[in-house]
């Protein structure tokens, strides 16, 4: 090979290999001496100048930017950024150009690793950690309801729930006995009510009759006639739902008497009273009775146990009737029986709270025996009443707070032990099961047995075998970490919870949009009053907004858990009880008092079914550390940097802002040199002229 080829190929070999920094520096030390020699020129011609042409002018203005442009040129040169070095100290321009190339590649999946290592810290990821701790877990609060919410001969003596029982008895005899032709066929026509008494006793009411020709009175019948002028007009007695006396509908005329009073009757037409009230007068007996609708009732709709037949006259009127009473086309009596507990609830949540605890089940006959821990219970001490909208009367035992509870063995026996008497002779018709509910809870939260509840039917020993799960959640804002409730949370007397936290938030849209506040939940402001459940708007607005609601709860209701928060896992049994060889005792002194107790009672245990407990932690799975991490890993594989290449950037943007800076102050300083001299010589010239 000739000794030039050989020659040529080296100095190729040694221009790429060899750091193009050396060479730059060899230049910039020629450059140096030549500075040097020309300053030291610049001195001998300046010797005899003035002072104030020392300072820096034009050459520093010329020279900023070539100074900006020497601090990124050796920024490049000596970073430890990989890629940007090589740029700057390789003198072909292809292998620039690769490099270039390769940079922004690596920089774009540099960039790319970054958005997925961001993803990934934002799920919030957490790892839970589970202790198994082995000590007396605390007993929780243990709240037992009848599962028939009030006594059905006390519950009949409020008017709106005996107007809701009949319309419910209504609508299951209609539903034995529909046709789809009728369903299909069937709409809605407005009565319009007349005046009417809150709390009213008698009021007249149609009914079949079975009459003698020589007595004027008859007696009523629960069947249907064939018109209603073959009917009688009874003096109907809502509290114990007699219809006596009753006299021929064509003794009766309609009226209207000067005045009435709430016990049903009224003072005849054309006598003392100034009122206009539309009243029924019999007119053999001298007597008139308060008309509170436009329609008088029928007793065969409300207590009979047909419909009329097809082609009576009384049937579309019966249909009409049903239709107004809500529970138009259908026939289904779940359907039925849920909408007529809905209403009776609502109806029942319109009274005091007072009032409806007399209507329930007092704590004596509702718990006849118990036990804890193998020790008898004081009854009267340890339970406290709890009023549940849909169950009534219930009672809690272990509800203070202050007092710590403790099972000193597993197994039933060494847990709750209840005896309950429900009594199901005086079961409300809408209660479709017999037995009890009950709710397990820690003893600072709120009993919601309609929500978290569980039943134990009668007859049977029910036992409930509970295990504690205290959860520890990371406070990452996720979970509410407060010791006391929002200031807007209506159940007040008890700590935080999700359930409550939806029903805040469905009263408050209740409130917003009907004007009033649903009585089946606390109201947590006093200025709102409480919906009224007989006016029909108001009931169709609470069933319009709560099914909005319940439709958009993610979205418009912001619900956590707790940090904190203690579960109770159940796993549930049952055996028939009480079993043939126990001598049981009741009450009335009956002969078989075992099959009494069958159909009247419950026995219930609930305990701990070993005595451990679990604890679960939440940990952060990926923390701001892990991202940082990552983070500098990807930046390392892909640019070779670090936080000192981050730091000496840093170093490199303050040195570029610095010379910027001075050289503005520099250029201002100048510029009032300029503006002197300028002033000295217009002087000198001026001085000259007059001279």
């Amino acid at each position: 090979m000739p000794f030039g080829v050989m020659g040529n190929r080296k100095n190729l070999v040694h221009r790429i290999l060899t750091p193009r920094l050396l060479r730059r520096n060899e230049e910039k030390y020629r450059e140096t001496e030549a500075l040097v020699k020309k300053y030291k020129q610049q001195k001998e011609c300046d010797v005899g100048k003035p002072f104030a042409d020392d300072s820096p002018r034009k050459e520093d203005e010329e020279g900023t930017g070539e100074q900006i442009q020497h601090s990124v040129r050796v920024f490049c040169e000596q970073t430890t950024f990989h890629g940007v070095n090589m740029i700057f100290t390789t003198a072909l321009y292809w292998v620039r150009l690769l490099w270039i190339i390769v940079s922004f590649a690596c920089i774009g999946l540099c960039l790319y690793s970054f958005s997925h290592i961001k993803a990934k810290y934002d799920r919030r990821e957490k790892i839970v950690n589970v202790e198994l701790q082995f000590e007396s877990a605390p007993f929780p609060a243990i709240t037992v309801c009848n599962l028939n919410p009030f006594k059905n001969h006390l519950a009949r003596s409020v008017p709106e729930i005996s107007e809701t029982l009949d319309a419910f008895h209504q609508a299951v005899v209609y539903s034995n006995d529909a046709t789809m032709d009728e369903l299909n066929g069937r709409g809605k026509r407005s009565l319009n009510d007349g005046p009417s008494f809150k709390y009213l006793q008698y009021e007249p009411v149609y009914s079949d009759c079975l009459c003698v020709a020589e007595k004027q009175e008859c007696i009523a019948q629960t069947t249907i006639p064939k018109s209603l002028e073959n009917a009688c007009i009874c003096n109907y007695d809502r509290q114990d739902g007699s219809a006596w006396p009753c006299y021929s509908a064509q003794t009766w005329e309609k009226s209207i008497c000067p005045e009435c009073n709430d016990i049903g009757f009224c003072n005849v037409p054309n006598t003392t009273g100034n009122g206009n009230i539309p009243c029924y007068c019999q007119l053999a007996m001298g007597y008139c009775v308060f008309m509170p609708e436009s329609r008088v009732r029928r007793v065969w709709e409300f207590q009979g146990n047909k419909i009329p037949e097809k082609g009576s006259p009384l049937r579309r009127e019966y249909l009409e009737q049903l239709t107004q009473l809500g529970y138009g086309n259908m026939t289904d009596q779940v359907a039925i029986t849920t909408q007529a507990k809905e209403k009776m609830i609502l109806k029942m949540s319109g009274l005091h709270p007072q009032r409806r605890a007399a209507l329930g089940y007092g704590k004596s006959e509702l718990i006849k025996m118990c036990s804890f821990d193998g020790q008898q219970c004081n009854i009267e001490t340890e339970f406290k009443l709890f009023i549940d909208s849909s169950f009534g009367n219930c009672y809690t035992f272990n509800f203070d707070p202050k007092k710590n509870l403790t099972s000193s063995r597993a197994g039933p026996s060494y847990g709750l032990r209840l005896m309950l008497f429900v009594n199901t002779s005086d079961y409300l018709p809408t209660t479709e099961a017999t037995g009890v509910r009950l709710a397990i809870h820690d003893k600072t939260e709120c009993p919601f047995p309609d929500t978290f509840g569980y039943s134990a039917p009668v007859g049977a020993i029910s036992s409930f075998g509970i295990s504690l799960r205290k959860v520890n959640r990371l406070p990452d804002g996720n979970c509410y970490n407060e010791d006391r409730p929002p200031h807007n949370y209506i159940y007040k007397e008890y700590k935080y919870e999700p359930e409550g936290c939806l029903r805040t938030c469905y009263q408050r849209r209740i409130i917003l949009r009907c004007g009033c506040a649903d009585p089946r939940f606390p109201n947590p402001w006093r200025r709102s009053p409480w919906c009224d459940s007989k006016n029909s708007t108001i009931l169709t607005c609470l069933t319009v907004e709560g099914a909005k609601l319940s439709s958009s709860f993610k979205h418009q209701c912001k619900c956590s858990h707790p940090c904190q928060q203690d579960q109770y896992t159940t796993t549930y049994s049952a055996a028939k009880w009480p079993s043939g060889s126990t001598q049981a005792h009741c009450d009335n002194q009956s002969k078989d008092c075992n099959r009494y107790l069958r159909e009247h009672a419950a026995m219930i245990e609930i305990y701990y079914e070993q005595m451990s407990f679990e604890v679960l932690r939440e940990s952060e799975s990926y923390s701001w550390f892990n991202l940082m991490a990552d983070m500098g890993g990807q930046a390392g594989l892909f640019l070779g940097a670090s936080i000192m290449s981050v730091i000496e950037f840093l170093f490199f943007a303050v040195r570029t802002l610095g010379i910027a800076c001075k050289s503005r102050r520099w250029k201002q300083k100048n510029e009032l040199l300029r503006a002197e001299e300028l002033n000295d010589a217009e002087k000198g010239t001026s001085t000259n002229n007059n001279a």
